[in-house]
């Protein structure tokens, strides 16, 4: 199974489980930082550990900035460190996950994602 990463919208952390023929999806109310100890819910619930992921799939180009960093920051350490595949999707690529996992599985290990934003960062004092 293949594990996807989405924080493109506020206040919501969605994660999945999925392969070319199954999606699980799970969405806790929650906020980015929360991110990890999500993914270790679900997949305890599921009755997988981190060694049962694949590849990892992250939402980029959606979602607050610090969002998208933090998204891509665990799916790139999540991949270095199990030496799986990453893979960095548009939100609109969420509607065919099994397509998703053909792409993860055609992918290199040691590869990894940039996050892309949708806006300017609104960090400091305007001008």
């Amino acid at each position: 199974m293949y594990l996807l990463l989405d924080l493109s919208v506020n206040d919501t952390i969605h994660v999945a489980l999925f392969n070319e023929s199954e999606v699980k999806d799970h969405h806790v109310a929650g906020i980015n930082r929360d991110l990890l100890a999500t993914v270790v819910d679900f997949l305890t619930q599921e009755g997988m550990s981190t060694k049962d992921v694949q590849g990892i799939a992250t939402v980029v180009g959606a979602g607050g900035f610090t969002s998208t960093r933090i998204g891509a920051i665990i799916a790139n350490v999540f991949g270095y460190s199990q030496k799986i595949p990453v893979l960095g999707i548009a939100a609109e690529e969420m509607t065919d996950l099994p397509a998703v996992a053909t792409k993860l599985s055609a992918k290199a290990t040691n590869q990894y994602v940039s996050a892309s934003y949708s806006a300017e960062p609104n960090i400091g004092k305007k001008k």
